[in-house]
């Protein structure tokens, strides 16, 4: 892949993108294409610092960009590429000019783009999108099978000797879904193996004290690791949660779930779990008397554990627009969840078919009535 070479510039003939002034220090030339993304030789990036930033050909405004992070601000002085992507973390490609849709900058696009599910952030203000809801009412079945009673474990990757309530606190979340009502809001779906049941095991947490990744995980990254730990024996029913020390290095999403097989074909199932704390666009906003932190990461563990359990691995239960239960309900909540073993947690609803078909459930972003909390 070519390298992308940012130089430093000053930009005096571009006007002010949706009212922001260019400044000498947030102005970029791309002196050299990337291959695969769509920033071309000679194209501008204006950033405003603040979480946007202007794609400039030829001095006229081709598109406004979502830069959450202020990658232009931090690639000041980098060579390291930058991408231009979906709200999916996909690389765009065509004519930005014509492109209707959402636009973000990453570092990380060639990575992001071989994850098959994950939540994004970035799309919790656009209900149109998987992450909010949008997309056809009902989800279906595409061939493929379900967890009909699943085991978790929790692998916590990195430096732990300070977590805080993370660990023992997901200790607890794990141990008191099986049975709960939570476990319960999925139980209307089967697979080609059988019918979702509230079943649901907890195989306890290991840790893995080696340095964790200073990068988000790849798929493969995450199935190594999950079959290292089980020696190459993971359970077939398990679903195995990456928490790691590190966060993902970027903000495109909160966590992901997928799948793999290890070296000796034995099917796994994972969630990678970043560290969360602090971030913004991870927080649900009420912690129903834990940390931020502890809130924040078991939230999207609820979201991603009921995904797993209906699409484990990709041939399960999602709409048209590729969203699962908890991606149709994402970012909706209904006030603090008890779960069998009395802890209780702020997690957002997952998705039924049979409430939106019955006009039974709570509504999600987008106002569709099918979520169960």
């Amino acid at each position: 892949m070519k390298r992308l070479i940012l130089v430093s510039a000053v930009l005096g003939s571009v006007c002010a993108m949706n009212a922001m002034a260019a400044q000498r220090n947030e102005t970029h030339f791309i002196a050299q294409n990337v291959e695969g993304s769509q920033l071309q030789a000679g194209d501008i990036l204006v950033s405003n610092g603040a979480g946007k930033a202007g794609l400039y050909r030829s001095n006229n405004l081709v598109a406004t960009l979502h830069d959450t992070q202020d990658l232009v601000g931090q690639h000041m002085n980098s060579a390291s590429p930058l991408y231009i992507t979906d709200a999916e973390g996909n690389m765009v490609r065509g004519d930005l000019s014509n492109y209707a849709g959402d636009l973000y900058l990453s570092s990380d696009a060639p990575e992001v783009g071989i994850y098959y599910k994950k939540e994004f952030i970035d799309s919790k203000p656009h209900p149109a999108k998987p992450g909010g809801g949008g997309g056809s009412a009902d989800m279906t079945l595409h061939g493929g099978t379900v967890l009909t009673s699943n085991k978790t474990m929790a692998i916590f990757w990195g430096n732990w000797t300070n977590p805080g309530d993370i660990i023992t606190g997901i200790d607890s979340f794990f141990a008191g879904w099986g049975g709960s009502g939570m476990a319960g809001d999925s139980t209307e779906y089967s697979g080609t193996n059988g019918q979702v049941s509230a079943n649901s095991t907890y195989l306890g947490h290991t840790l893995d004290t080696s340095a964790a990744p200073s990068r988000a995980l790849t798929v493969s990254g995450a199935v190594t690791e999950a079959c290292t730990i089980t020696g190459n024996n993971p359970d077939p029913n398990g679903i195995y949660f990456i928490f790691t020390s590190t966060g993902a290095g970027h903000v495109s999403y909160c966590a992901w779930h997928s799948w793999g097989n290890c070296s000796n074909g034995a099917p796994v199932q994972v969630a990678y779990m970043p560290n969360v704390t602090g971030l913004a666009g991870c927080d649900p906003g009420s912690y129903a008397g834990h940390s931020q932190g502890l809130a924040a990461v078991a939230n999207v563990t609820s979201h991603e554990l009921s995904e797993a359990i209906t699409d484990p691995r990709g041939g399960g239960w999602f709409d048209s627009s590729n969203g699962e239960n908890g991606d149709k309900c994402a970012w909706a909540f209904h006030g603090n969840e008890t779960l069998k073993n009395g802890s209780q947690w702020y997690l957002q609803g997952e998705w039924s078919n049979r409430a939106f078909d019955t006009n039974s459930g709570l509504p999600n972003r987008s106002g569709q009535n099918g979520c169960l909390y």
